[in-house]
């Protein structure tokens, strides 16, 4: 036993140090083509990795979010290249792009501004999508200059497509009985265990969504490549093409190999430039005015949510955001906030306490709210109070409603398993929420008057942080998901737009010159592996252990949660 955990430990630290040799290469420079450094600097950026909101933290090679890059690294980079003399241009590699179209769009924008500096932004693809869709890809590589693809690849241009798994038949067959409530027609979290296809309030609204998506994609194309919206459509629909066939009908610019590509560069550069990988150099300005921008990212929980450094997805823990947004509040150096949220919502209760503390912060300094891939549900919630709120078009937000139940067992353990129970009990509702038996009448409908409750506050919060009637949000709410380019003439979003945009507004509603630099602070600060080990509330190995046991547990949903099917959509390629 000594013996294998002493092999565990050394084949843990040569990960680390395989990881740390990994990060430290990958963040030095090199000249293209071997060639000396003397023609500028060319940033490049390799999508090759899933985008996230915020910097993660040291994280295993075998993490659940190792190796992804985020926002807080590549927003600031691209900043401050705009205005770097000795940046030429942008060399991107799109080998495999994994990010929602809301991300998309804003690194598209990222783009065309670096352009507008005067920044050449040349793309090279091996293939699009290759054996799979390669719409988001190309949406991406759209927003380039110059588009070359190696003469054996594939344009998978090939549209939006959505797979909802439907669990009702398997449940019957495994004598599991879902037991579940919602309020709000479009709340379709449930129907994923309750029914066997798409009811016509959710076939409706997810229709409606994806024809605004698809709108979305088809124009910023058109647009790109100089093509009417019509032309676009009925390539989407000639799709897939070989990479011959893509330049004829204009969608890329040139073919050749990545020795050609590096040569076509080099050209473009001017000279001898040297190689630097975009968010190496960090990028955020150390003088101006500070101004905090805090990540919402991931779902809502309450208590604490923080990511352990064995991987794991993103999550808000209402007490790990309080901190946060107490700590800004007291700093006196800020004037202003972005709040930067990507959640498809989770807990009622967790987003009503980070809903207070935003208020709390907003009586303080002015809060502007930017959107990311989703602020719905309770992402929304949390969001509803803002002094303005921005989204890009591709944003998924709205969903105000409220789901929850649970799944009850008895059939399947005695029937199937030969399990039997005998249960006593005090109280007449002792077993609400035990998985044994589905809800009776009368525990039904005392769901739904909690439920309805949650739902009233929702409106009610909506209805005096948008300056809207209780009867209007009521109109547009139901759980129905919006997109953003669809959210913003019903009132729920004030602007269409990304980082810049709400950074522009937070500084004009802290009292900042238009033209004043900024200084960016993100929160929460991510820790290095030192703070991480010498924080004796958190053992790596131990929360490995409870990670992995929680994801063998079951659990009801919690109530406000954006429903598996929707949440696709943001990433429907």
């Amino acid at each position: 036993m000594k013996r294998l955990f002493l092999a565990f430990v050394v084949l843990v630290g040569i990960a680390i140090v395989a990881a740390v040799a990994g990060i430290v290469l990958a963040g030095k420079s090199h000249s293209i083509g071997g060639l000396a450094a003397g023609g500028g600097t060319v940033l490049v950026w390799r999508v090759d990795r899933p985008v996230v909101e915020q910097e993660v933290e040291p994280a295993l090679p075998f993490g659940g979010r190792a190796g992804a890059d985020s926002m807080a690294e590549l927003y600031p980079a691209f900043r401050a290249a705009r205005s770097d003399a000795g940046v030429r241009g942008l060399a991107v590699y799109v080998e495999g792009a994994a990010m929602g179209l809301a991300k998309a769009e804003e690194l598209r924008r990222q783009m065309r501004s670096l352009k507008a500096a005067g920044k050449f932004v040349e793309c090279y693809m091996d293939t699009v999508g290759e054996g799979g869709n390669g719409t988001l890809d190309y949406f991406l590589a759209s927003a380039c200059d110059h588009i070359q693809m190696s003469p054996a690849g594939n344009l998978n241009l090939l549209g939006l497509f959505l797979d909802s798994r439907f669990l009702r038949g398997a449940l019957d067959k495994l004598k599991i009985d879902p037991s579940f409530n919602h309020v709000g027609e479009y709340k379709s979290f449930a129907e994923t265990y309750t029914e066997s296809q798409y009811s016509p309030a959710a076939a409706r609204a997810l229709n409606t969504v994806l024809d605004s998506l698809y709108g979305q994609v088809v124009q910023a194309i058109a647009e790109a490549r100089r093509l009417s919206p019509q032309a676009v459509r009925a390539l989407v629909d000639g799709a897939p093409y070989t990479a011959a066939e893509a330049k004829a009908n204009g969608l890329i610019d040139s073919l050749g190999y990545p020795d050609e590509f590096r040569d076509r560069v080099r050209r473009l550069a001017g000279g001898r430039p040297r190689l630097a990988r975009l968010g190496s150099g960090g990028g955020v300005a150390l003088a101006g005015q500070r101004l905090a921008v805090i990540f919402a990212e991931g779902e809502i929980r309450r208590g604490r949510a923080a990511p352990g450094p064995f991987g794991g997805d993103a999550a808000i823990g209402a007490d790990d955001i309080a901190e946060t947004l107490h700590q800004v509040a007291e700093d006196d150096g800020i004037p202003a906030v972005v709040l930067r949220v990507d959640s498809p919502g989770g807990s009622a209760l967790a987003s009503d306490l980070i809903l207070h503390e935003v208020e709390r912060l907003q009586r303080r300094k002015p809060v502007v709210v930017s959107m990311s891939d989703y602020a719905a549900s309770g992402g929304y919630y949390i969001a509803a109070r803002a002094k303005r709120i921005v989204a890009e078009a591709a944003t998924l937000t709205g969903s105000i409603g409220v789901v929850g139940g649970k799944f009850a067992t008895r059939r399947f353990e005695h029937d199937l398993l030969g399990i039997t129970h005998d249960q006593l009990k005090r109280g007449r509702n002792a077993d609400f929420y035990g998985s044994t038996d589905p809800f009776t009448p009368a525990q039904t409908a005392q769901v739904q008057r909690m439920m309805r409750q949650v739902y009233d506050l929702f409106v009610g919060n909506v209805s005096a942080g948008r300056h809207m009637t209780r009867e209007a949000v009521d109109a547009i709410a139901g759980g129905r998901v919006w997109t953003g380019a669809e959210a913003k003439p019903l009132g729920l979003v004030d602007e269409i737009g990304g980082l810049d945009r709400a950074i522009e507004l937070a500084k004009k509603a802290g009292g900042l010159p238009a033209g004043e630099a900024v200084r960016l602070e993100f929160y929460p600060r991510s820790r290095s592996w030192l703070e991480m080990f010498r924080d004796r509330r958190e053992s790596p190995l131990p929360e490995a252990l409870v990670r992995l046991v929680h994801s063998l547990e079951t659990r009801p949903p919690d109530l406000l949660e954006l429903p598996p099917l929707e949440r696709g959509l943001a990433r429907p390629f």
